[in-house]
C-alpha cells in the first residue's frame, strides 16, 4: 500500500491573505496534513501573494484584465492550479465568482470560505449585514463551491455570538478569529478522507 501524500492546496486570494497564513501556520505546526503547492490572486498587490513567497509557496498573479472575458481569465486560473498539481481549490478570500472552466476541472474539490452562516447573508457584505439586521448569532461556514455564489453544500460552521458591546469592527475581528480556526479544521477533514458530499448534504465520518 502507498503511503498518503499530503494534500496538495491552491489558494486563491484578493487581499491580504490572513486565512492563507493561518493554513501555512497549521502546516507547519503539524495540525494540518496538507501543503501549499501555489497562492494565485486576481490583484497584483495582494499581500496574500507576498506571505506564500515569504513561505516559499510559489505565487501567481492573474491578471482579469489581461483575458479577452471571464472564460480566458478563468482556464488561466485552472491552468496554474493545474501546473502544480493542486488536488483542492481553496477561496480564502478570493473576491470573485469562479468559473465553471475551474469548477469542472476540480470536481467536489473546491471550497469557499464565508463570513456568516449560509444561507443567510450570502455576498461580499456578509459581516456588516448580519450586524445591521441585528442578529445575535452569526458566524462562518466552509462550503463546497458551485457555479453560483454562496450556495454550495455547507462542510462545516462556528458561530459567533453578536456582543451587546459590539461594534461591527469589534464582530469583524471575532469573525476572522473564527475563520482563522474553521478554515484548516475543514481542509484537515477532507485531508483524512472523512467527508463524503450526498447532494446538499456533506457527511464527516467519525475519526
Amino acid at each position: 500500500m502507498s503511503e498518503r501524500h499530503p494534500l496538495a492546496l491552491g489558494v486563491l486570494v484578493s487581499g491580504s491573505g490572513t486565512n492563507l497564513q493561518a493554513i501555512i501556520d497549521a502546516i507547519a505546526a503539524g495540525t494540518l496534513d496538507a501543503r501549499v503547492a501555489v497562492v494565485i490572486s486576481n490583484k497584483g498587490d495582494a499581500y496574500g501573494l507576498e506571505r506564500a513567497r515569504l513561505a516559499g509557496v510559489p505565487a501567481v498573479h492573474v491578471d482579469p484584465a489581461n483575458s479577452e472575458n471571464p472564460k480566458g481569465y478563468n482556464r488561466e486560473i485552472r491552468e496554474a492550479l493545474e501546473s502544480h498539481g493542486v488536488e483542492l481549490v481553496v477561496m480564502a478570500g478570493y473576491m470573485r465568482l469562479l468559473g465553471a472552466e475551474v469548477l469542472r476541472a476540480f470536481p467536489g474539490a473546491v471550497v469557499n470560505l464565508h463570513p456568516a452562516l449560509l444561507p443567510a447573508f450570502p455576498g461580499a457584505t456578509a459581516i456588516r449585514e448580519a450586524f445591521e439586521w441585528g442578529v445575535k448569532v452569526t458566524g462562518v461556514t466552509v462550503h463546497f463551491a458551485d457555479e453560483e455564489f454562496d450556495r454550495g453544500p455547507i462542510l462545516c460552521q462556528e458561530p459567533v455570538v453578536v456582543e451587546e458591546t459590539d461594534t461591527l469592527e469589534t464582530l469583524e475581528a471575532r469573525i476572522h478569529e473564527a475563520e482563522h480556526r474553521l478554515l484548516p479544521r475543514a481542509i484537515g477533514l477532507i485531508a483524512s478522507g472523512r467527508v463524503r458530499v450526498e447532494g446538499r448534504r456533506v457527511h464527516i465520518s467519525e475519526e
